[in-house]
């Protein structure tokens, strides 16, 4: 069984979330490699905003501009699924042309393409009614999953037209993106910024993860977790933590089940203003409740790798994977059919018999997944496993047990 085991794990492919396109503009060229823009009028056209590291068109001054910044050709073959994700702000909302109060013609637009630019679909139209208001929507290209020569493009016209930023464009295939992660120091957790959503895709998310949607424990936790997520990219984000109270109206309670100890809120919040069952870190540190119809970014809290796997059918592939890494850490497996353990180990006591022992992976993205055949003899038996997490700081940590059937 050793043997086998370790001939699988070496022998199986890693795969990761499919990601067909990540870019933060950050890079001084512009447009970025393999990017290209249209300019289908001469006046104007779109630049990267040094200070912000953002794209940015603005056309308020007049001259008609119309042109088109491109994403290379994606290939969603291997995608069931996929989704475009972005972050935007506009400015002189009132001069596009679909503002209730317009005194311009401006558009902003996400339009995709599979031939090469000749015809272009709209996705999205910017209806944005106040200057200065982020937004990060999702849309749903899961209608171009399978294709390849797909391209997104920002679109923009106008005369008298407004100001548009735009920023973190991801193609991916999870309906919420992770923009960031990073680990506290002061309790060795990671935690990770998701994109734009309600509470209970962010939940789904992070349970996905490994983790829940992050618990506040004392305000130096509060501190690091507004300093390191609330001006990601440049752009202050309104932060949502896993506190609620939907389930009894005043009682709020952490989804993770924490006991409910610290709390920051603002001057008269909770206030439940239109029943309001979610809360968020505000750009000053501190609470407001709020109802999440319009999403916030959650963030994510990671308190122990979690091991798991697909259902383990014999004489099938099955996945196995652990999530919640620490950020620079690696991570070792180790797996048995012999027994639950407790095994005595310089790592701690582990729960299961050791059979066999992977080599050294390294995180990605706070995660490391493979797939491996299950030979058709183990029917009826069980695999046991847990993981070693490697940290930086020359600490360890063990990750959930796992014992799961072998059908």
């Amino acid at each position: 069984m050793r043997f086998l085991l370790a001939f699988l794990l070496a022998s199986s492919s890693l795969f990761a979330q499919n990601v067909a396109l990540s870019e933060d503009f950050s890079g001084t060229t512009f447009p970025p490699p393999g990017w290209s823009e249209v300019r289908l009028q001469a006046n104007n056209g779109w630049k990267r905003q040094a200070s912000t590291q953002r794209a940015w068109h603005e056309d308020f001054t007049g001259g008609t501009t119309e042109n088109y910044l491109i994403s290379p050709p994606l290939d969603l073959s291997n995608f069931t699924q996929a989704y475009f994700h972005f972050e935007g702000e506009t400015n002189f909302a009132t001069y596009l042309a679909n503002h209730p109060n317009s005194v311009g013609d401006g558009v902003s637009n996400i339009e995709i393409t599979t031939d090469g630019g000749v015809n272009w679909t709209t996705l999205w139209t910017d209806t944005s009614q106040t200057s200065g208001d982020t937004y990060g929507p999702t849309l749903d290209l899961s209608a171009y999953a399978g294709m390849t020569n797909v391209q997104v493009a920002f679109y923009f016209y106008g005369t008298y037209a407004q100001e548009w930023w735009v920023d973190n464009a991801i193609v991916d295939d999870v309906p919420v993106p992770v923009l960031a992660t990073a680990t506290n120091p002061s309790n060795g957790h990671p935690y990770f910024l998701l994109g734009q959503s309600d509470f209970n895709t962010a939940q789904a998310m992070a349970l996905s993860l490994g983790g829940n949607l992050a618990s506040v424990s004392d305000s130096s936790e509060n501190n690091w977790i507004k300093s390191t997520f609330g001006n990601f990219g440049g752009t202050t984000h309104e932060l949502m933590i896993g506190l609620t109270d939907r389930v009894q109206e005043g009682v709020f309670e952490w989804i993770s089940g924490e006991a409910f100890s610290y709390a920051n809120w603002a001057a008269g919040e909770p206030n439940n203003n239109g029943n309001e069952d979610y809360v968020k870190i505000t750009s000053n540190g501190q609470w407001n409740d709020f109802n999440d119809a319009g999403g916030a970014y959650g963030v994510v809290e990671i308190s122990q790798p979690m091991l798991s796997s697909t259902p383990l059918l014999a004489g099938q592939l099955a996945t196995i994977t652990v999530n919640g890494l620490r950020t620079d850490s690696t991570v070792v497996f180790v797996f048995s059919t012999q027994g639950a353990g407790p095994t005595n180990t310089p790592y701690g006591v582990m729960n299961v018999d050791p059979d066999m022992i992977s080599p050294v992976f390294p995180s990605m993205n706070g995660q490391f997944n493979f797939s491996t055949y299950i030979p058709s003899f183990l029917s009826g038996a069980t695999l046991y496993g847990q993981a070693v997490q490697f940290n930086a700081d020359s600490t360890t940590d063990l990750s959930d047990p796992m014992a799961n059937p072998i059908q």
